[in-house]
């Protein structure tokens, strides 16, 4: 029978899977409320952590302001057996329930494999930014004006080549994998801006 590993996240893959700030993962891994280990990602060392340390944060996100630290730490290091679906606290005295925070986790997971399989990342295409497969429409320009207030509806109609599902995964993405230096320098920049010319309201009148 065939085995895999266990897969391993950066603390920035972390962060948009549990909805979490990339700032209360660090701080979590620092205070070593969930485990982490050192590895490498495109050949730099960084901290990873596995599927047990991502259940742990998705848990803290929902009981930070409840459980005191103490307690989240024996609430985590019980997630070692997975087969659980409840986890007992204080003798008995609390109960959490892991069905639906797993559940949270696993459509995250799903989405995330998803959007990573959508998107495509060539060094021949766009310098190497990540673009949607199939097309040359950039991932992070797409989250940025969805944050913005764009519409899935306006940008398919912008970019006909997008899918709904595209539109839908690009702000995960573009959290799980942030563009890193300086932002592209656009056509654009540096131009004087376009002022359209208006007629006084007397000239107008006098015409």
């Amino acid at each position: 029978m065939q085995t895999y590993e266990s897969p391993l996240f950066t603390p920035t893959e972390a962060a948009a899977l549990t909805q979490l700030s990339v700032k209360a993962v660090n701080n979590a891994i620092d205070k070593k409320t969930v485990p982490a280990a050192i590895g490498r990602r495109s050949g730099q060392a960084t901290r990873l952590l596995d599927l047990r340390a991502l259940m742990s944060l998705t848990l803290e996100r929902r009981l930070a302001d409840r459980f005191v630290p103490g307690l989240r730490r024996e609430l985590f290091d019980a997630l070692t057996d997975a087969q659980r679906n409840t986890v007992s606290l204080e003798g008995g005295l609390l109960k959490v329930d892991l069905r639906e925070p797993r559940r949270e986790l696993a459509t995250a997971l799903r989405q995330l494999r998803r959007a990573r399989q959508l998107v495509v990342v060539d060094p021949d295409i766009l310098g190497g930014e990540p673009v949607f497969r199939g097309t040359r429409v950039p991932v992070h320009p797409i989250a940025a004006e969805l944050a913005n207030g764009a519409t899935a509806a306006e940008l398919r109609q912008a970019y006909p080549r997008l899918t709904a599902e595209m539109v839908q995964l690009a702000p995960l993405y573009a959290a799980a994998y942030p563009q890193r230096g300086r932002p592209r320098t656009q056509p654009w920049h540096g131009a004087e801006p376009i002022r359209r010319q208006r007629r006084k309201l007397a000239a107008i009148d006098a015409g």
